[in-house]
């Protein structure tokens, strides 16, 4: 049955169920036979119509009834235990092979470093590096090998640490994209740095105490960088068997699925951090202890790696993993009224982002090379964002650029920013080909102001940043809500925070998967090609030249700055195709404007 007769048949019905909410009388039977037939509905719609409005319009009139008769129980199952319990162990089923190469290799590079430990005795200071093999004899002299532990405060250590482990892990996957060759290189060099560890304490009598309390963090640390390699080579996998799918389609539908594994890797990395920052220092615990926890943390790896996915694929998953629809060309027309997932959200995004590619890259180069000319001439050296070596992390050299703001850093980067912003907003009202966007000098003002106060977070310092690094998506909301309402920046601040609080799963969802995504394409421009580039670039020029190396510090500002604004488009107008999705499942507007329509066809044809 065509949807447009499945609701001109029961629209009167719906209507009626939309009276008995409202009504201050409410008649138990009828109650409850229409919602029975209201739920009936519901799952036919969910049946036949899973993407489509009329799904959430039955869906919000049931969660209403359902509220009244059984507010007494509970929802089963939220989205969060639905991800965790449902969703991830179908895509470590669907990325076993990865998986599996990815723990062969490390093993095999571990086997590598213990036999090229036993055969050279300088190989671990060639892998390890001298200073650290030096510090740790030094260690054990001292009667204390694993005194490496207890050298930083835990707080420190462990911000340290997960920021180390994160990196590791997220470069890991992001090489990935280097058609699987970057993550297997890095697994190689990682698992042989691990057998050539080992050994070093192996060859020196001292291997039951260094594995208790290297495993004890190891265990959960190292089998993250395996899992993490299983997520890069899912995602190089897309590249390189693209199947029935074009080589672009494949890589989209690989790095969604890849990223949500890598999601499901962050928790175990900060849990890794925890135990050796607060439980590896202390060597004097006994070892049984010790040893309960590495089989503890085994067991969960496996468990929840290996055997639950098995157990779960026999007795059937409760929503089974759905392929995202991808459109045959970029000139798909994309629909506002459509209620959709964080999949369809991103296929929405790129796709815009190709139609468009040739009016936005001359905006991207102009700011990029006016902002980059201002931060060098005018801001202080200690606030610009540059790199100074390719294996400093990123996120590192961001929080320490931005220790101590000024005025005018923020002033600049909030009218970069905003010129960037405003352009995508005049292209996507271009797209919409309606009259409700108000894109002109007050909305661009409106929109400075927002970007203003999130680049103002900074001045509050770690916490701030923090802040600004969750909640920049909700910013972007607020802006491009009083731009589509027509309204003031007060009023669309209201209904943006509005849309958010009713769907904040999905909300908090994307900004986290766009977080990443950016992450990951700015921490791919810090490998060691762009490194490698200006390196050559300064052999070029004598170390006593000053204007050379402000040359080479122009270059690598610009590479920076211009990578941002590359990514800024992304995250603009995903959360602006998001809020025709909050808005539609909030209000229904455009479902209840097709059956009023379809009931006036109907009329005039009644009349005829």
């Amino acid at each position: 049955m065509k949807e447009s007769r499945f609701i001109n048949q029961n629209k009167e019905k719906w209507l009626e169920s939309e009276k008995l909410l409202t009504s201050p009388f409410k008649d138990p039977e009828k109650l409850s036979n229409l919602f029975t037939q209201v739920v009936d509905d519901l799952s036919y719609s969910r049946t036949y119509y899973p993407n489509r409005s009329v799904r959430v319009y039955l869906n919000k009139i049931a969660r209403q009834y359902f509220s009244i008769i059984y507010s007494h129980k509970k929802e089963k199952r939220n989205r969060f235990s639905l991800f965790w319990l449902d969703e991830l162990p179908q895509i470590i089923l669907y990325s076993k092979k990865q998986l599996l190469i990815s723990l062969l290799v490390f093993l095999l590079s571990a086997a590598i470093g213990i036999f090229s430990s036993f055969k050279d005795p300088q190989f671990a200071s060639t892998i390890l590096g001298d200073s650290y093999i030096a510090m740790t004899k030094t260690n054990i002299e001292k009667g204390d090998p694993m005194a490496v532990y207890k050298e930083s405060h835990q707080i420190d250590m462990f911000l340290g640490i997960t920021l180390n482990n994160l990196m590791v892990a997220f470069r890991t996957y992001v090489f990935g994209i280097f058609l699987a060759i970057g993550t297997l290189a890095i697994i190689l060099y990682n698992g042989i740095m691990v057998g050539c560890f080992q050994f070093f304490f192996i060859e020196r009598g001292l291997f039951v105490e260094s594995a208790l309390s290297i495993w004890l963090h190891g265990t959960l640390e190292i089998s993250s960088i395996i899992l993490a390699g299983g997520a890069g080579l899912t995602l190089g996998s897309g590249l390189i068997f693209p199947g029935t799918y074009s080589r672009l389609q494949a890589f989209q539908l690989s790095a969604i699925r890849s990223l949500k594994l890598m999601l499901g890797i962050a928790p175990i990395l900060v849990l890794a951090a925890i135990i050796e920052s607060f439980l590896t220092r202390y060597t004097d615990v006994p070892d049984f202890l010790k040893l309960i926890i590495i089989l503890l943390s085994a067991c969960f790896i496996v468990g929840y790696f290996v055997v639950y996915p098995w157990l779960k694929s026999r007795s059937g998953f409760e929503v089974p993993l759905k392929e995202v629809r991808l459109p045959p060309g970029i000139n798909e027309a994309v629909s506002y009224t459509r209620i959709k997932n964080n999949a369809d959200l991103l296929k929405d995004t790129f796709l815009f982002y190709s139609r468009h590619v040739n009016q936005l890259l001359p905006w991207v180069l102009t700011v990029a090379l006016g902002m980059t000319t201002a931060s060098f001439f005018l801001a202080q050296e200690e606030n610009i964002i540059y790199f100074n070596e390719w294996w400093q992390t990123l996120l590192a050299d961001m929080v320490h650029a931005l220790k101590t703001p000024t005025p005018l850093f923020i002033l600049i980067n909030t009218a970069g920013s905003s010129v960037i912003i405003y352009r995508v907003m005049k292209l996507l009202d271009v797209e919409f080909k309606k009259t409700v966007f108000t894109v002109n000098g007050l909305a661009f003002l409106q929109i400075f102001v927002l970007t203003g106060l999130m680049y103002a977070l900074i001045y509050l310092g770690g916490w701030g940043i923090f802040f600004l690094v969750c909640s920049f998506g909700l910013f972007l909301l607020f802006a491009f809500t009083q731009l589509t309402e027509g309204t003031g920046l007060l009023y669309g601040i209201s209904k943006g925070w509005s849309l958010f609080r009713a769907n904040i799963n999905q909300v908090v969802g994307i900004q986290f998967i766009l977080l990443l995504l950016s992450f990951s394409f700015l921490l791919v421009l810090s490998a060691p090609l762009i490194y490698m580039y200006t390196t050559i670039l300064k052999w070029n020029f004598a170390q006593t030249d000053v204007w050379s190396k402000n040359i080479v510090h122009f270059i690598e500002l610009f590479i920076k700055t211009f990578s941002f604004y590359l990514v800024l488009p992304i995250l603009t107008s995903c959360i602006a195709y998001l809020y025709f999705t909050l808005e539609e499942v909030s209000s229904a507007s455009h479902l209840k404007e097709s059956i009023t329509r379809m009931g006036s066809r109907l009329s005039k044809s009644v009349k005829r």
